[in-house]
């Protein structure tokens, strides 16, 4: 169950953070996990032109390849940002945060098992 929350600069349309939601979605089921995704997406104050994304992922720890996955779910993101409001590499940062199974109730209940939904990694991961 990631958890995602993406700061953007203020004044984006629903339709620019309707596609980057759908295309965070895609990156995290190719990196962390295929289901129970949820994403947050809010505007925060920035200067005219200002293009910086802030992003924290939680993840269940235990999957293998962390810090692999981060890295593959950075830079696919960032590649969706840089496509939806031209974000470079150093205007985008992402921060991973991990609970414990018995920290998170999703539906009512616990977490379906790790290795029910966890892809495996690919190489390369292109937005769509």
């Amino acid at each position: 169950m990631p958890f995602v929350r993406v700061d953007v600069p203020e004044g984006l349309s629903r339709e620019v953070k309707g596609r980057i939601r759908e295309g965070l979605h895609e990156a995290v089921a190719k990196s962390w996990f295929k289901e129970h995704i949820w994403i947050a997406i809010r505007d925060m104050y920035a200067e005219p032109g200002e293009k910086t994304v802030l992003m924290s992922c939680g993840v269940r720890p235990g999957r293998g390849q962390e810090a692999e996955r981060t890295q593959a779910l950075y830079d696919y993101a960032q590649k969706v940002m840089e496509k939806e409001i031209g974000t470079t590499p150093d205007e985008m940062i992402l921060t991973m945060h991990e609970f414990e199974q018995h920290m998170c109730v999703s539906g009512g209940g616990q977490l379906p098992p790790l290795g029910d939904a966890t892809p495996a990694l690919e190489k390369e991961l292109e937005p769509a």
